[in-house]
């Protein structure tokens, strides 16, 4: 049984035949779990999804198509689990704090890895929001790369005022991010980044 088929396990299983499931499940479980991990990037959840994807075929076993392939069909149940946990997370409140403020203070490296041009230009939005003065002491600091000892000097001010404005912009623009990037950018942007 071990040198079947897919194809012929696929046969076997529709017929609820265990060895071949045990079988199906240790062709593939490894590269379920790696791809998993690859999506999500939590060891736990990739388990997870090893699990419920196993699950899934031994449920629906039935209705299995053995002429379709069991390795794409394993794949896909694999993702579609990610996918369906992002999109739950992204409703997570903390989750979406977590990951705007982030982005707020290193948004380099999520734009590079999404190359969402939407949450840049709704960060550039927020910014474009703030008050003159704040607005250049920000644009100083995370566009223009200076350091707040820099920017206190350039403009004559105190670096206590240079920390204060930054510290509020970096509020504004957290708060402009929650309140104005689509839910659907946000996952957008997970699943990008995981695929």
């Amino acid at each position: 049984m071990v040198h079947s088929t897919d194809e012929e396990l696929c046969l076997q299983i529709v017929e609820s035949s265990q060895p071949a499931f045990r079988v199906l499940y240790e062709r593939y479980n490894n590269a379920i779990f790696c791809y998993a991990l690859k999506l999500c990037g939590s060891r736990e959840m990739a388990l997870d999804v090893v699990q419920e994807v196993f699950l899934r075929v031994w449920v629906k076993q039935k209705t299995l198509n053995p002429s379709l392939s069991i390795k794409a069909y394993l794949f896909k149940c694999a993702r579609n689990f990610i996918l369906d946990h992002l999109k739950k997370a992204v409703y997570d409140e903390q989750f979406r704090f977590n990951f705007l403020n982030s982005y707020e203070h290193d948004p380099a490296p999520v734009v590079n890895a999404l190359y969402s041009k939407q949450l840049e230009e709704i960060r550039m939005d927020a910014i474009g929001q703030l008050p003159g003065q704040r607005q250049l002491i920000y644009k100083l600091s995370k566009v223009e790369g200076l350091t707040n000892q820099e920017i206190a000097s350039q403009l004559g001010l105190s670096i206590n005022t240079v920390k204060d404005q930054l510290s509020k912009a970096s509020r504004f623009i957290r708060q402009y991010l929650h309140q104005h990037a689509d839910l659907a950018v946000l996952l957008v942007a997970f699943i990008e980044v995981a695929a």
